[in-house]
Order: C-alpha cells, then sequence, then structure tokens
C-alpha cells in the first residue's frame, strides 16, 4: 500500500490505546508501520535495481525480527536523552511490542497489492500475491481517516475499546480487505467459467482505481495475453477486450536473463512480454509486463514496468 495508508493504520494503532503503553508510543507506531520502505532507496541507484530490492530484505520475515528490535532500541535511547516531565519512562519492552506491532502491519498490508510481497526472503527469492486492493485505495483512506478524526473528537480513551472509533475503523477497515477478497475469488471463479472451452494457463484478477466493484483481468496463454473486465455491479459482468499482446520471442527473455538488471526485471515481472530491434551489431529488448503496461511498440515509451537490455552482438551465444 502507499505511505499515506500505512501511516494511517500506525495512527489508527495507536488510538486504541496502544500508544498509552510507552512514552513515544505513537510515534513507534508511525514510524514501525513505514519502516519496511526503507528499501525505497534502491529506487535511487539506477537499473533494475529497484525492481530486484524493492518489497524484498526489508519485507521478509527476518526482518518482521529484527526491524523492530532495531528501532525499539532507537526510541528507547531517545527517551534516554529527553527525559519526561512527569518521570514516564519507557521499557524495551513496551517498546518492541509497539515496533513489532507496527512493522508486521506493513507487509501484510503490501501483501494485498498484485505487486506483491516476498515474504521468505532473504533464504527464498518467491513472490506472494494478494491481488485484493489497488495500492492507493480511497475506501482504506476514508475509513482510517473518519476513524483517526472520531477519535479526536470524542472522548475515546474512556470507552470500552471495542467502542473507541479506532478500533471500529481498522475492524471495518477488515471486513472491507474481507470483501475485497472475496470480489477477486468471484472475478477469477467467473473467467474460468467463461473461458472453459479455452482456458488461460494463468490469469491474475487486478483492483482498479477508484472503483472496488471492477477487475481487471490477464489471461495468459501460450503466445499471447488477453485482457477482461469483471464488474459486480454491472451486466453483464464479464467482457472481453479486444486488445492481445504477444509475448514475443521466448529467446529474447533468455538473452536479457543473462543481464543483471535484465534477470532483476524478469524476476519482478509477473507476466512479461518483449520486443526486439537487431541492427548496428546489436539486438536491443524492450520487455514490460502485462500488469501495467500494455503497449510498448512506441519507442519513446519508458518508466514504471518497462526495462531495456541491450545485448552486442557475440554477447549470450
Amino acid at each position: 500500500m502507499d505511505p499515506i495508508c500505512h501511516t494511517l493504520v500506525g495512527a489508527s494503532l495507536a488510538c486504541t490505546g496502544l500508544e498509552k503503553k510507552a512514552r513515544f508510543g505513537r510515534s513507534t507506531l508511525i514510524i514501525a508501520a513505514n519502516l519496511p520502505d526503507i528499501d525505497v532507496a534502491a529506487m535511487f541507484w539506477g537499473g533494475a535495481a529497484a525492481y530486484g530490492f524493492r518489497r524484498g530484505i526489508t519485507h521478509g520475515l527476518p526482518a518482521l525480527v529484527v526491524l523492530p528490535v532495531i528501532l525499539a532500541l532507537l526510541m528507547l535511547a531517545l527517551s534516554r536523552l529527553r527525559p519526561a516531565r512527569d518521570g514516564v519512562d519507557s521499557s524495551f519492552r513496551c517498546l518492541l511490542l509497539l515496533s513489532a506491532i507496527g512493522v508486521v502491519s506493513h507487509p501484510m498490508l503490501d501483501w494485498l497489492n498484485t505487486y506483491g510481497m516476498r515474504w521468505l526472503m532473504p533464504m527464498v527469492d518467491q513472490w506472494y500475491y494478494g491481488d485484493t486492493l489497488f495500492i492507493v485505495d480511497w475506501m482504506m483512506w476514508l475509513i482510517l481517516a473518519t476513524g483517526l478524526l472520531l477519535t479526536r473528537r470524542m472522548a475515546s480513551g474512556d470507552q470500552p475499546a471495542l467502542r473507541r472509533p479506532a478500533v471500529l475503523a481498522l475492524l471495518t477497515m477488515t471486513a472491507y480487505v474481507g470483501a475485497n477478497f472475496a470480489i477477486t475469488q468471484q472475478a477469477e471463479r467467473v473467467t474460468l467459467a467463461e473461458l472453459q472451452s479455452n482456458p488461460p494457463t494463468r490469469l491474475m484478477a487486478s483492483p482498479v482505481a477508484l472503483n472496488p466493484l471492477r477487475r481487471d483481468l490477464v489471461l495468459e496463454y501460450p503466445d499471447e495475453y488477453r485482457f477482461a473486465t469483471y464488474r459486480l455491479n454491472d451486466s453483464p459482468t464479464f467482457a472481453m477486450d479486444p486488445l492481445t499482446i504477444a509475448r514475443g520471442d521466448p529467446a529474447d527473455l533468455e538473452l536479457a536473463r543473462q543481464d543483471r538488471d535484465g534477470a532483476w526485471f524478469l524476476h519482478w515481472a509477473r507476466f512479461p512480454y518483449s520486443v526486439s530491434q537487431v541492427g548496428r551489431g546489436q539486438r536491443v529488448i524492450k520487455m514490460a509486463d502485462a500488469r501495467y503496461v500494455r503497449q510498448i511498440d512506441n519507442p519513446r515509451l519508458d518508466g514504471f514496468g518497462v526495462f531495456t537490455v541491450t545485448i552486442r552482438e557475440g554477447e549470450g551465444q
């Protein structure tokens, strides 16, 4: 999910009463909820580093153990440097608990997107996908922000835990996530039923921006990708898109994998395809992921989800 969503989750967790467990409790939860995204630095390294490192080692299971310890120690040091006027202090155990809760919330939310998560890094470099929410979901913002606003306006600290606005917002968010997961599963079932005479080898039902009741589908076939749309609140609920994309020459992708950056990109790409041009003693292979890009025949097209590898004559032979 996006940083705003992670921040709202951290703040909502704080307002359930957890922030009172330790000094700097709210700050600890908000920082922890965003901490795994320190790997965003990979986006500035150039090449395909962002594809190779994002949602990997800082999001994997070992990081869920190490990052809370580091953050708890830093917050404990801060509390020692700035003693509380009222004498209230923080224990490492409480700060570790808050750090762990915040850090664990991050990959759980990231897994819900089509971008995916690598839970087992660095031991196993494998992607897992939730295909449940669009990466920027306005309903998540609305639910969590409303809970925070009501928490500020009401004396929720004296209310039973389950009646606090922040708790209700988190429960509503959980129900919303569950409903979207069910919509994705329904979209896949309907698609397979509609295409039972010519089923795809793989498919993905992708949430879209603004409309949680719609899914855009990528359908993989041996030589091409096809596309479809599922709408829960419309008739017909399923419709094929006339667009098709050739997957390209498999030999191009094998050549691209021999390049470090090309290998990083292709390991990240869930539905890769390519086009290539040969000339002046080199082969230029432009690759894209059909999750996000549906046309790469424009020579000027570049950006997220597109990567180019140049293989000089004699290389990769």
